[in-house]
């Protein structure tokens, strides 16, 4: 007996020393000695270089069904309905394969089964565009093989309505060519409601109530075809073109009334009917290539969007006299952009350098019929050229990168064909960065910095006013200027546990204000300005993934805050916007035999400040039960906010004189099934990048 110990000690020290030293291997490892059994899990999350990363291929991750499921267990991510987000970051910026996704979609459609490691970049360095906060970077499994291959997935669901998605690729992979194409259709169909109060307080209190309900209607129509080509090893290059349509429709009704002091209310019902077209087309190419020591990723993207919005306002109580307000809003855009990036070997490490040139144009064309608010006609152009180097040594234990990013902007603002100066403007900017790694005994620590900053979405530049009804307008503003952001990042990563950390110096913060549209007390307008104060961020995130407990039991819970210090200047005096924001996830996943799986997952978000905004308190808790047939076959059903927890959402703007509390019912509970088939599956060879992408964005 005394044996059988002394050789079972000696078994799990040295089993314990090879997980140490081999960080990559994610599976159960069991042994038998003397009948006695053995077991211990690796953990599958590690720092690695400027990230954390996550390894899903040959773990529990790859059976969850698809890739947002799979991000659900990420440290560090939210997953929101289907939003996925970098907690304190906001919305991250993805890499396939080393490929910016530029079609949401492309994520909605992969496959847990295709995903070979995540890895999220919470301080990215000088190689990605300026305005990019957060990237989430996925590696898929590469299966060799040619001939023809079929991926098939449908999706069927029932929320308020039924809805529903079916989504077919093809490849054919034949020597060093590989030929793609993809159609994906979505529909969806949606009922809510929201109620809105406005309070003005000056010499008199005026207080407006508002109440909505809203019908909507979306489609998506999208499809890509494309080639690779790759000679040896050395070379490769290809093309893609794709094309959206987005159309949708939507019905809804306003009942508001007006007081002045708690007077008699002045009462009013709108009714509201619009139609949307949205159209997009994409054009890809790209090479890459080594050299010697040198290697070579080039990139060029054209893209053209065009979108139309036709709304139709009635006021039922108004003079039937007067007729229906109409507005018709067409805005369009285009743009070219090519990147090239380059890397060697260099002493201890690497050296990276690279360019981007991006050129593009949005106008504006905003008209009215019978409408309190005028129409407008305006464009904007914008060239932006960057080039960056970045150097990365590996001195003794200590990992280092350090990168610069220099950047020029020009921007001209027209309307009616007119330049108007001061809302042209230029910017040359220096945006450093530098991450260290360093080992210490059982843990591993990351700390990083860099300078960002964030130009405004075209959007959030027009001037076009938006009518919601005879007390609620919003609008954008062309005047307002870029944000710049100062990060410093702490990740520490011992054993199972994870702490991550963050601080941020905000200035020129865009945020939401309101005030009165041309005097009139009684109608409020949104309006996006810069914040004439900075604000001080800050998160604390804990993850805790002991692994299997057991053979079936998997769980992981993450816990954090995120807050700031901020004050705003409200009715006479100055308010603190402190409330740090709590978030807790508890999500499980128990495998059964017979290739059974459940999942079981709680999350709580609190109630706190962002900006000047006020956030309400939400949870909900998701079930789902999946199985996997044979190589060919998998079923997944789901039942999402079983108890309808999160179908409210409530936030408040404190700004000037004003405050508005809005909130929000939209019913999130649906059940949905999905079953998927594939045959001889493999991702597509095609290397591109994507060129252009943060512009990408702003269109």
């Amino acid at each position: 007996m005394k044996l059988k110990f002394a050789l079972l000690a000696v078994y799990i020290s040295l089993s314990l020393n090879t997980f140490a030293q081999n960080e990559s291997v994610d599976t159960i490892k069991a042994r038998q000695l003397d009948e006695v059994l053995v077991t211990a899990t690796h953990q599958l999350t590690r720092i690695d270089g400027d990230g954390m990363l996550t390894t899903v291929q040959g773990t529990i991750l790859q059976n969850l069904g698809m890739a947002k499921d799979v991000l659900t267990y990420i440290p560090g991510v939210l997953n929101n309905n289907g939003s996925i987000e970098v907690i304190g970051k906001g919305t991250p910026v993805f890499y396939i394969n080393g490929r910016r996704m530029r079609n949401p979609y492309e994520l909605e459609q992969m496959k847990s089964q295709q995903i070979k490691s995540v890895k999220v970049i919470t301080n990215p360095g000088a190689r990605y565009d300026s305005g990019t906060n957060a990237v989430i970077r996925i590696t898929t499994v590469k299966t060799p093989g040619d001939g023809f291959a079929l991926d098939t997935r449908t999706n069927l669901g029932v929320r308020d309505y039924g809805f529903g998605s079916e989504l077919l690729n093809l490849n054919y992979r034949t020597g060093g060519l590989d030929v793609f194409s993809s159609l994906h259709y979505d529909y969806k169909k949606a009922k809510g409601s929201s109620t809105n109060v406005q309070n003005t307080w000056g010499q008199s209190r005026n207080q407006t109530e508002l109440s909505m309900t809203a019908k909507t209607r979306e489609q998506t129509f999208d499809g890509q075809i494309g080639f690779n080509f790759t000679t040896g090893s050395a070379h490769s290059f290809g093309a893609y073109y794709q094309a959206m349509s987005n159309p949708g429709r939507s019905h809804g009704k306003t009942h508001s009334s007006f007081t002045t002091d708690g007077l008699t209310p002045n009462l009013n019902l709108l009714e509201e009917n619009s139609k949307n077209e949205r159209y997009q087309h994409i054009v890809d190419t790209y090479y890459s290539g080594s050299f010697g020591r040198w290697t070579t990723d080039a990139t060029f993207d054209l893209l053209w969007k065009n979108n139309r919005a036709n709304r139709t306002v009635d006021n039922m109580e108004a003079d039937a006299d007067n007729g229906p307000m109409k507005y018709i809003d067409r805005n369009k855009g285009r743009m070219f952009a090519g990147e090239i990036n380059m890397s060697r070997p260099l002493w201890k490490g690497s050296l990276a350098i690279g360019a981007t040139y991006t050129d593009s144009r949005r106008t504006d064309d905003f008209s009215t019929f019978n409408s309190p608010i005028s129409g407008n006609d305006d464009e904007i152009r914008e060239s932006n050229v960057g080039f960056y180097a970045e150097l990365s040594q590996n001195i003794g234990r200590l990992m280092l990168r350090a990168g610069l990013r220099y950047e020029h902007i020009k921007s001209d603002y027209y309307e009616q064909d007119r330049i108007i100066e001061e809302q042209s403007k230029r910017y040359n900017e220096f945006l450093p960065s530098l991450n260290l790694v360093l080992p210490i005994k059982n843990a591993v620590l990351q700390l990083g910095y860099s300078r960002r900053y964030v130009r405004p979405l075209y959007g959030q530049l027009r001037s076009t006013v938006t009518y919601y009804n005879e007390f609620l307008y919003e609008t954008g503003n062309p005047n307002l200027k870029s944000s710049f952001t100062d990060n410093l990042s702490l990740n520490i990563k011992y054993k199972w546990l994870i702490f991550m950390a963050n601080y941020k110096l905000m200035t020129d913060r865009i945020i939401t204000v309101c005030e009165s549209y041309k005097g009139d007390p009684a109608v409020t307008l949104l309006k996006k300005v810069n914040s004439p104060d900075a604000i001080h961020g800050y998160e604390a995130i804990i993850s805790i993934a002991p692994g299997f407990i057991g053979r079936s039991y998997y769980p992981v819970i993450m816990g954090g805050i995120t807050g700031q210090s901020y004050k705003v200047n409200y009715n006479g005096r100055t308010i603190n916007m402190n409330s740090p924001i709590g978030i807790i996830r508890f999500n499980n996943i128990v495998r059964l035999p017979d290739n059974y799986m459940l999942t079981a997952n709680f999350s709580w978000r609190g109630k706190g400040d962002g900006e000047n905004v006020r956030l309400g308190r939400t949870w909900q808790i998701d079930l789902s039960a999946s199985k996997t047939f044979n190589s060919h076959w998998d079923m997944k059903l789901s039942f999402i906010d079983i108890f309808n927890t999160a179908r409210k959402t409530t936030f408040t703007i404190y700004s000037d004189i004003r405050d508005v509390h809005t909130e929000k019912h939209n019913n999130l509970r649906s059940i949905e099934l999905t079953v998927g088939y594939r045959f001889n599956v493999s991702k597509s060879k095609y290397k591109g990048k994507g060129a252009g992408n943060a512009e990408k964005e702003r269109l």
